[in-house]
């Protein structure tokens, strides 16, 4: 089976389009599945609303950071994704860098500390802030 080639273009093999989806992609999905979860009454569904987010905001970082080094980073701390991001060129939103400590703890402690409380209003201003990133890059260009 052939590779996709790392520009993200389709293959077409055996009569199939392939199409790779890029994390992007995945991190727009994450961010829709974190709206339709953060106005739940149940706390653990509101949980994994933060942890969506969470991981909306590290596939867009690994992203942008693959399109500008080539190479894609392993991790899901935050704050290093965004150091990393930030010394390619990469602009941060601000409200995303400011709370970037927050944000990363969403990924352990929404699924392994079920006693957590994580604010409703934390989630919907990252959702928010996110959401603005992706609209963002969409207008210039990086879908």
């Amino acid at each position: 089976m052939q590779r996709i080639d790392p520009e993200r273009k389709n293959h077409i093999q055996e009569g199939f389009i392939l199409v790779q989806p890029t994390l992007l992609a995945i991190a727009k999905a994450d961010l829709i599945t974190a709206e339709r979860l953060v106005d739940s009454d149940n706390k653990y569904i509101k949980h994994q609303a933060a942890y969506m987010t969470q991981q909306s905001i590290e596939k867009t970082l690994k992203y942008l950071i693959d399109l500008k080094t080539g190479s894609q980073p392993w991790g899901h701390d935050l704050e290093k994704l965004i150091r990393l991001a930030k010394s390619s060129g990469i602009l941060i939103p601000e409200t995303i860098d400011k709370h970037k400590t927050l944000y990363s703890s969403w990924e352990a402690v929404t699924r392994y500390y079920p006693q957590a409380i994580i604010r409703r209003d934390m989630i919907q201003k990252a959702i928010t802030a996110t959401k603005d990133w992706h609209y963002r890059l969409k207008n210039e260009g990086i879908k």
